[in-house]
């Protein structure tokens, strides 16, 4: 840490004895009538160097002399580039810059796979745009992830239909995952919240593994997700979709905006969804999916001035509920006295937030934000004879201040956050209340040379009232070999507070027992928070194949906890027993892609990934389970001219999984050490049009083509109220093929 600090400040000292010598000028424009007219937003810069200053509204800037150069090289948007040669540095330089030619205006046609990644970011950012969420019917975050082959996508147990998500080799509860920037999934939301943002209300994606950024905080052990909402400012004046499926699911969503005056927008995002239909295709009695219906609104207000200030306030309100289980109807003897095993899930989450900002219109790169959200969060949930209820009540603030030192080369970040989290829970008639309150702040320093070599190092100090006082450094630095191949290299540390119940709660679909072995009855649960350290690379290589850009990318990445919260359901299957690391845990992962465009339109996408993830259960070393150690994954898709017709196909290879041991179970109860592999095959085709100038488009598509499912997933299906019973060990599809129908308009 302390070496840490003496890097920063060398920097920082560094830097400043720079400033020793400076010129000063003005940036001005001459018209034809003789008119002078000064120029705001001017680049000046010593040529061949990384030496910049930009004019200010009075058209004025200082930079820094250069002992190498002698030539300044004068840029302004709709002006003619100039260079000139500076003789003496001592006097006031006026810069005549000439108006350029105004041409007609053009249109440029873009083909995208869906996915960027930029080649000078530190940090390796993989952006998922409008393209890759329309490639599968992304009715909510969860389903966003199934044509990326970073994300693995699952099932968490047989009978409440929700699905989870894992990133290098873990449960996505170690991905930072935001909305906005602010944090988004944790505490109550952990288990159903990706299934609580629709596909249509996302505008963006921003992907990265690893570690991530200070400013967003301390828990990222394997990457950030974050997920930008419709815009009022910029999103569609009316985006409708509608949804069906073949098990009866029917989404309605609708997007409104409006602007109300030439500073200030107001948005609408709406959606309903209904589950109606029971079925059980399997013949196991239990409903495959629950029924269920939800409600979700959220009201945005954009505001932005001439003068700097911009913000974005809102508020949003979500119902959801769920009904599974067993149905009279499935079961072959009905009676009206057959006690059956029945699932609620009731979810109930309201939300404010703001975000503010404001642009020193006379101090190039220098700006301040603030971002403040407050969320109450109601759960009451039912597994057979198993109670859950939960109350989260979250406060966050986070502002942040960001310079420059000289040039913008050089840029810091620095700030202040405090989280607020009241968290009350019931389980199996016992209570469990935490109020964590942390205040932390941060410093984060970026320098970019030329566009070679550049670097973002981090630090933030935080206070929480029941872990003290605790550092998470982290750096990411980036060196372009030629513009098209890059390195990247970044290590950090990361902290959190596990929600024992929210991260297991698939595994209250079960018999087993819950024991929690404490380290420390004062902490919450009466367990230590989560630590460890994650270490990446990734390199990128851009190249061209038939006149048509292509690109291969290598991550190789390993995280190892130095505390985690172990849930160990190896050593006994009739129980869930959780405890702190007592040994070693870590995970590594290498991902190979490679992407590429053969004919105009036709796009290629190709990974794969090999993730070797062990704990030390009570049994020892073992290879963590329902994780694939393989896992292969080929995406097509194509465009016709005009893009009238758009074709996706995705084919996923999921390599076996180790499954909890069952051992001690009696022979009816017991399953496979592992899981088969399989392949998941998804299609969709779309057709896109305008009518009256105005985007429509229908897609139909599926999901499970081959029609593959897990057999029997639930252990004990037909006595769910013995000991054995358990819907938790699914490593596969459950309901089989799917067909879905849709239709998208849209209002520009």
């Amino acid at each position: 840490m302390r070496s840490f600090k003496f890097i920063v400040t060398c920097l920082i000292i560094f830097l400043s004895t720079q400033a020793n010598s400076q010129i000063n000028g003005k940036v001005i424009e001459v018209s034809k009538t003789k008119d002078t007219t000064v120029v705001v937003g001017a680049t000046i810069s010593w040529s061949n160097t990384s030496i910049s200053a930009i004019t200010n509204e009075l058209g004025d800037f200082k930079l820094i002399n250069s002992t190498s150069s002698k030539v300044l090289i004068i840029q302004a948007i709709g002006f003619v580039t100039r260079k000139i040669s500076v003789s003496d540095t001592n006097k006031f330089l006026l810069l005549i810059l000439k108006s350029g030619l105004v041409l007609d205006e053009i249109e440029l046609i873009y083909y995208s796979t869906g996915t960027e990644i930029s080649y000078l970011n530190p940090i390796k950012t993989e952006i998922l745009n409008e393209r890759s969420l329309m490639k599968a019917a992304c009715c909510n975050l969860s389903e966003s992830f199934e044509t990326n082959p970073s994300i693995d996508v699952n099932f968490a147990d047989a009978i409440t239909g929700t699905k989870q998500i894992q990133m290098l080799g873990l449960s996505g509860q170690y991905a930072q995952i935001t909305k906005e920037n602010m944090p988004y999934l944790r505490g109550l939301a952990s288990n159903y919240g990706l299934t609580f943002i629709p596909g249509s209300w996302i505008q963006s994606i921003q992907l990265s593994k690893g570690v991530g950024s200070v400013i967003n905080g301390y828990e990222s052990f394997t990457g950030q997700i974050n997920t930008e909402l419709q815009n009022p400012l910029k999103s569609d004046k009316l985006n409708f979709n509608t949804y069906i499926n073949e098990n009866a699911r029917n989404e309605y969503n609708l997007n409104l905006s409006r602007q109300l005056n030439k500073n200030l927008s107001i948005g609408l995002l709406s959606h309903t969804s209904f589950n109606p239909l029971a079925q059980d295709k399997n013949n196991d009695g239990f409903a495959d999916i629950p029924i269920g219906k939800q409600y979700n609104f959220m009201n945005k207000y954009g505001y932005s001035s001439p003068n700097g200030f911009e913000a974005q306030f809102g508020g949003g309100y979500l119902k959801d509920t769920r009904s599974g289980g067993q149905f009279l109807e499935f079961i072959p003897n009905k009676s009206d006295s057959i006690k059956l095993y029945k699932l609620g899930v009731d979810n109930e989450k309201w939300e404010v937030y703001s975000k503010t900002g404001y642009v020193f219109k006379n101090k190039p790169g220098t700006s301040m934000g603030l971002q403040t959200s407050y969320l109450n969060h109601l759960q009451n949930n039912f597994y057979g004879n198993t109670n859950y209820q939960g109350n989260q009540k979250t406060f966050y603030l986070n502002y942040i201040f960001q310079g420059i030192i000289n040039t913008t080369d050089n840029v810091f970040k620095i700030g202040t956050s405090y989280l607020n989290d009241n968290v009350s829970e019931i389980f199996e008639n016992s209570t469990y209340e935490r109020k964590e309150k942390v205040i932390g702040t941060f410093l984060e320093f970026t320098h970019n040379y030329k566009e070679k070599f550049n670097f973002i190092a981090g630090i933030r100090a935080d206070y929480h009232n029941y872990y003290g006082l605790f550092y998470t450094p982290r750096i990411h630095l980036r060196y372009a070999f030629k513009p098209t191949s890059v390195l990247r290299l970044s290590a950090g540390k990361a902290l959190r507070t596990s929600s024992i119940f929210s991260d297991n709660s698939y595994l209250m679909a079960s018999s087993r027992k819950w024991t929690i072995e404490p380290s420390d009855s004062k902490l919450p649960y009466g367990l230590k928070p989560e630590s460890g350290w994650n270490y990446g690379l990734n390199y990128t290589q851009k190249f061209k194949i038939n006149y048509r850009e292509a690109y291969v990318t290598l991550d190789i990445y390993r995280t190892d906890f130095t505390n985690q919260v172990v849930t160990d359901l190896d050593y006994d299957p009739q129980q869930v027993i959780i405890f702190n690391l007592k040994g070693s845990s870590y995970s590594n992962t290498l991902q190979f892609e490679f992407n590429l465009e053969p004919r105009k339109r036709f796009f290629i996408k190709t990974a794969y990934r090999f993730v070797d993830t062990k704990v030390d259960f009570k049994s020892g070393l073992l290879q963590k389970s329902m994780v694939s150690k393989h896992r292969a994954f080929i995406n097509l898709s194509y465009e016709t001219k005009n893009n009238h017709w758009l074709f996706d196909f995705t084919n996923q290879f999921n390599g076996e999984k180790r499954l909890p041991s069952t051992e001690s179970n009696p022979l009816e109860y017991k399953v496979a050490n592992y899981s088969p592999s399989f392949f998941n095959v998804l299609g969709q085709i779309t057709f896109n049009t305008k009518i009256y100038s105005n985007n429509f488009n229908i897609y139909l598509g599926v999901e499970n083509l081959l029609n593959y499912k897990q057999s029997d997933p639930i252990i004990s299906s037909d006595l769910p109220f013995n000991k054995y019973f358990d819907a938790s060990m699914v490593w596969g599809p459950i309901y089989g093929r799917m067909l879905y129908l849709g239709l998208r308009y849209k209002i520009k």
